[in-house]
């Protein structure tokens, strides 16, 4: 089932504007969400270029916050 959900972020003044971007630009709005500008397909089933909900980009974690050191030997 497709996601209805309209982000109100991207209705803000500080949202990106839908020219102007290169496709697999990436940005973060002020609530945390990730969004990529890609190609899609709309309802209809036709491609659009947009912005699109992505997941967030993982960030290695610094080795203070791991349990035991990193491996040795």
């Amino acid at each position: 089932m497709e996601s209805t959900f309209i982000h109100v972020c991207l209705k803000t003044a500080g949202a990106p504007t839908e020219d102007g971007h290169e496709v697999g630009e990436r940005w973060v709005c002020s609530c945390g969400d990730n969004f990529v500008y890609r190609e899609g397909f709309n309802r209809g089933g036709y491609p659009e270029v947009g912005w699109w909900p992505a997941p967030a980009i993982p960030q290695p974690r610094s080795s203070g916050i791991r349990l035991f050191g990193p491996r040795k030997g």
